[in-house]
């Protein structure tokens, strides 16, 4: 098997994994796949796989046009990637053919038909581009699940359905921010959007510890938090990668890290040694397990749909099934509680999830202030930002969705500051 082909036939591996299997990106079996590749050959297995899921709604009008029979999954999903890379990538159309054919005859799939079906759709390509998809299209679920969005917003995802957002990050200090080499967007006096499409990695100050990559939107409650004058001792009960940990110890306030998962301490880790921070960190399920200390601040990002970084997480769409949202809901209920119980009187929790379903954000704090008479929504006030970040704060809350601000450039998010008054 020739290298083009040996790569497009594990992007197809990947995909299918995705797909059926429920697997994410970061999964252990995809890493083991993509860890036997060079870097250039990983840029490209990513760049393949994560427009195939992103032009995924494009694609399937394209095959419905020029395929008239019913596919089964190995078929649909190796002319998606194929289709993808033809009209919408930069990839010789021959070469994909051609590694597709030879796929499809190792997959057992009829390659006469793969054949002539990518060809007919070379020769077409130009006019495919201009294939439009409409908010309809999207996942049953997720339409049924985002009634509450306006019309005008929903125009706006669509736009931007397919576009990368920009890279944010955070510096330790204005003085490093003020030094650095390299072309920003400021947002705030220690943040900025990346103008260089350089890898983080290859930027001498990410390696010396000057900054971190951290979303606007993840960045932004924390850094209008007036509290960081008033409380001394944080929990960040789910903190990997740590970038709101970082924004706490940056300002040398006591922040315990836990994180649940055994693989993302790891990165964890590694960041804080790179960024010469210092914490206490816990690998524990933080719902069932019992801390001695009480806390001034527990910042909850609770685990949920993700819906919010749909650009940087396709793949949300691209599974065969929709989130597990009981699942998910319970979990945020318990460690709302879990919270609750381990706040000092007049302490705060910050409950952040990156998505803008109802069910996670709004309805899920209503049911906890319902539950919990002594706990109040705590005033979301603009401590360090400017003005035109007022429209992100809504009845007290911060909402934002990956289309609505920041030149389409924040992802889906909400925040909320919950007081305990006793």
């Amino acid at each position: 098997m020739i290298k083009g082909e040996k790569i497009r036939f594990d992007i197809h591996k990947i995909l299918i994994s995705i797909y059926k299997f429920n697997k994410t990106l970061n999964s252990k079996s995809i890493r083991e796949i993509i860890a036997k590749y060079k870097q250039s050959d990983v840029n490209l297995i990513n760049n393949v796989t994560l427009n195939s899921m992103r032009y995924q709604y494009h694609v399937t009008k394209i095959i419905n046009l020029y395929v008239k029979k019913k596919l089964r999954d190995q078929e649909r999903i190796l002319l998606l990637s194929a289709i993808t890379q033809i009209v919408y990538l930069d990839f010789k159309d021959y070469a994909v053919i051609n590694c597709s054919v030879e796929i499809a005859k190792k997959l057992k799939i009829y390659h006469g038909f793969v054949n002539a079906t990518l060809k007919n759709i070379s020769k077409n390509k130009k006019k495919l581009t201009k294939i439009k998809i409409f908010y309809d299209d999207l996942p049953k679920w997720f339409i049924e699940r985002t009634k509450n969005v306006s019309k005008i917003d929903k125009k706006k995802f669509i736009i931007n359905f397919n576009q990368e957002s920009s890279l944010h990050i955070v510096f330790k200090n204005n003085i490093e921010m003020n030094n650095f080499e390299e072309e920003i967007i400021k947002t705030s006096d220690t943040s900025g959007f990346l103008i260089s499409k350089k890898n983080p990695k290859d930027i001498e100050s990410y390696n010396k510890g000057v900054w971190w990559i951290q979303d606007f939107a993840s960045f932004f409650p924390l850094y209008n938090f007036d509290g960081n004058n008033k409380f001394d001792n944080y929990l960040d009960a789910c903190a990997a990668p740590g970038g709101k940990a970082f924004q706490i110890l940056s300002k040398k306030i006591k922040i315990t890290l836990n994180d649940k998962s055994s693989s993302r301490i790891k990165i964890l880790k590694s960041n804080l040694k790179r960024l010469k921070f210092e914490a206490k960190i816990l690998n524990e399920d933080f719902i069932n397990f019992k801390f001695k200390e009480r806390f001034d601040v527990i910042i909850l990002d609770a685990p949920c749909s993700s819906v919010g970084t749909i650009r940087k997480n396709p793949e949300i769409f691209f599974k065969n099934n929709e989130p597990d949202f009981r699942n998910l809901l319970h979990i945020q209920e318990e460690m709302l509680l879990k919270g609750s119980h381990l706040l000092k009187s007049n302490g705060i929790i910050l409950y952040m999830v990156c998505s803008f379903l109802k069910i996670e954000t709004d309805d899920q704090i209503n049911k906890f202030l319902r539950k919990n008479n002594n706990f109040e929504l705590y005033n979301f006030k603009l401590i360090n930002g400017e003005s035109k970040y007022s429209k992100l704060i809504n009845d007290k809350c911060m909402k934002t969705l990956p289309t609505s601000f920041l030149n389409n450039n924040i992802d889906g998010y909400f925040a909320a500051f919950l007081k305990k008054n006793k």
